[in-house]
């Protein structure tokens, strides 16, 4: 695989990646529209079960912006994915287009984790747990590929992802504000 990545690299094809980012933000901003619909609605019909009227005032008046999420998800996932390029740029000293087409190749394994959970989201808790599973293996295989590809020393890789988790830990805070 990773031989493949190095030629890919190569090439340089930027326009593939951007492809690519553009592909997994519109999936991430599905995902989270539909992520706080199941959340609205298994909230109220938790809360309001069972009271009547207010049941059926609040459930028909009070509706959840899907589309509002789905632009919140999608521009914040752009947002991410060029920032983790950049700060990658700075740490490997590598040129910026390297380092946004490395992290858009490896949203190939993010791509296939928001499918499989747009596919199971309305199932309780599974499509969370298979997408944090497809987070921490794109965040191995990224780490796999700074140590390969970059020829990134061990302190520089983790710091890497340690800055990428806690920009990842601050998303979902910018998320749940958006609640």
């Amino acid at each position: 695989m990773f031989n493949f990545l190095e030629k890919y690299l190569e090439k340089n094809l930027f326009y593939v990646s951007v492809i690519i980012t553009g592909l997994t933000s519109v999936l991430f901003g599905l995902f989270y529209a539909f992520f706080k619909d199941n959340i609205y609605n298994e909230a109220t019909s938790n809360f309001l079960d069972g009271t009547g009227v207010l049941s059926a005032y609040v459930t028909t008046s009070v509706k959840s912006n899907s589309h509002n999420y789905f632009i919140i998800g999608l521009a914040i996932s752009l947002i991410f994915f060029f920032v983790i390029a950049f700060i990658l740029k700075v740490i490997t000293k590598e040129n910026y287009f390297k380092c946004f087409n490395l992290i858009n190749f490896l949203n190939i394994i993010l791509l296939i984790g928001l499918i499989f959970s747009l596919i199971v989201i309305r199932v309780s808790i599974f499509p969370y747990i298979i997408l944090i599973v497809f987070i921490l293996i794109f965040m191995f295989m990224l780490y796999c590929s700074l140590r390969k590809i970059f020829k990134l020393d061990i302190k520089n890789s983790f710091m890497f992802l340690g800055i990428l988790s806690v920009i990842v830990i601050f998303v979902l805070i910018m998320f749940k504000l958006f609640v």
